[in-house]
């Protein structure tokens, strides 16, 4: 509808009904042509209707045009002459949103079509525990084609349903399941969302058990490599000097013969035998210290101030910290985490001493501690200006029993590790030789964050 034509149609059919009401009033007064009054009323009636229909014609098409919007019908076709007409708009804004529906129908598709072909298992579901999205991979998984709810996982695997109903956004989770009459490793990771005004949570299910197994063999490797050498070094000199006092106690035809001794002789066996012990004693406690590693006790959560901790810890190395005249930095200490703060303690401890050591050749030497909020995570950051670590020792850092410090266990670090493991958390580092050392430890946050 051209929007000047409008007009002069409106004020055509405007004069047209003057004209007729006029007559027909002049006729039925002044005239004794009756019958041709009622013509005139009625083409009267009919040019009103007309007018009418006309004016609430445009209202009609705007009523149809945004019907067809909210069902979603853009098949509608609207004929114009000008760019000026109505129905150029309508077409216009038609197309627009025809093209934006089905690029949104194609995006749903390639969406679809990427969660379908993963090799990851992806469940979503709402509130009412109902499963909204089930891929193949999750198919394949949990032996099933189709759940329409976590009840229905439970059934197969209570384990993992009780898992993660109880994960929280952002959390992972590592679940030993059997499945199928496999055993699976799955790594679970649980995010929360908000769409339409419905909240949902997204789980996948990736089985690392390939992964694992190789990391497991190459961690024995490493392991019994540094078992072996440290025993070697305790057992070959035992029994080398065993040999040798043996000798000294034997004949040349191998008969024991004491009589043999003199008092510088008596003294070499003495000797020979505390060595014996002195090294009996050190192999002793290197097995003990591998039994400590393996039996660490079972984290009691509770709420704990990181500022509260850091300061309590760096009480205990004030004295070392004036003696070696180390600068400690702590600019941003703030947070509360879920831990078990003895055990948290006994990490910050070794990773402070270990900056401690770390800058012995440093002129201005400084450890900075600081945390920092991470999605999800809270990251307490412990740092030195040191050296740096060489590449060598960085790929065996975290591997029981190595160490390059004289008379060092190599436990402290595995041992830390195993501690944030316990905590959901992890610890990390990230050294330059031109920067120094940071050692991360990443605490889990309870709060949940949705996706609006």
């Amino acid at each position: 509808m051209e929007y000047k034509y409008f007009r002069w149609h409106i004020i055509a059919r405007i004069l047209l009904l003057l004209a007729l009401g006029y007559s027909s009033i002049y006729v039925l007064t002044s005239t004794h042509f009756w019958l041709v009054s009622f013509w005139l009323i009625l083409s009267w009636l009919l040019v009103l209707v007309s007018l009418i229909r006309y004016i609430e014609r445009s209202k009609r098409e705007l009523a149809q045009f945004l019907l067809s919007i909210k069902q979603g019908d853009f098949t509608n076709t609207y004929h114009f002459k000008k760019k000026s007409d109505l129905n150029y708009a309508f077409h216009e804004i038609n197309e627009v949103l025809k093209e934006l529906s089905q690029e949104k129908a194609s995006n749903l598709l390639y969406l679809q079509t990427i969660v379908e072909h993963v090799r990851v298992a992806v469940v979503c579901y709402d509130k009412d525990l109902k499963i909204k999205l089930y891929n193949r991979a999750a198919q394949q998984l949990f032996g099933k084609k189709q759940i329409t709810s976590i009840k229905g996982i439970e059934s197969i695997a209570p384990t993992i349903a009780t898992t993660i109903v109880q994960m929280n956004h952002g959390e992972k989770a590592l679940i030993k399941a059997q499945l199928n009459g496999q055993l699976y490793h799955l790594s679970v990771l649980a995010t929360e969302f908000r769409l339409k005004e419905e909240n949902f949570k997204l789980v996948s299910f990736q089985d690392i058990k390939s992964e694992l197994d190789a990391q497991e063999i190459e961690s024995w490797q490493k392991l019994i490599r540094v078992l072996t050498h440290e025993i070697k070094n305790s057992v070959i000199p035992i029994s080398t000097l065993s040999e040798v006092l043996l000798q000294m106690l034997k004949t040349e035809n191998g008969s024991k013969d004491i009589s043999r001794l003199d008092d510088e002789l008596i003294k070499d066996v003495i000797g020979g035998i505390e060595t014996i012990e002195s090294r009996s004693k050190g192999l002793a406690h290197f097995v003990s210290t591998y039994d400590r590693l393996t039996k660490i006790p079972k984290p009691k959560i509770a709420q704990t101030n990181i500022k509260t901790l850091i300061n309590n810890t760096l009480k205990l190395f004030e004295s070392e910290f004036k003696t070696r005249q180390i600068t400690v930095e702590t600019p941003n200490l703030t947070g509360v985490i879920q831990a078990d703060s003895d055990l948290v303690e006994q990490v910050i401890i070794n990773l402070i001493k270990n900056a401690i050591e770390a800058l012995n050749a440093s002129r201005s030497p400084v450890i900075t501690i600081s945390t920092e909020p991470l999605a999800g995570e809270l990251l307490l950051k412990i740092a030195d200006n040191g050296p740096g670590i060489p590449d060598e020792v960085l790929e065996n850092i975290f591997v029981p029993f190595y160490s390059t410090k004289e008379g060092g266990s190599g436990i402290g670090l595995s041992l830390s590790r195993q501690i944030m493991r316990l905590h959901k958390g992890q610890l990390t580092l990230d050294t330059s030789p031109h920067t120094g050392t940071v050692f991360t430890l990443h605490f889990p946050t309870r709060a949940s964050a949705p996706i609006k």
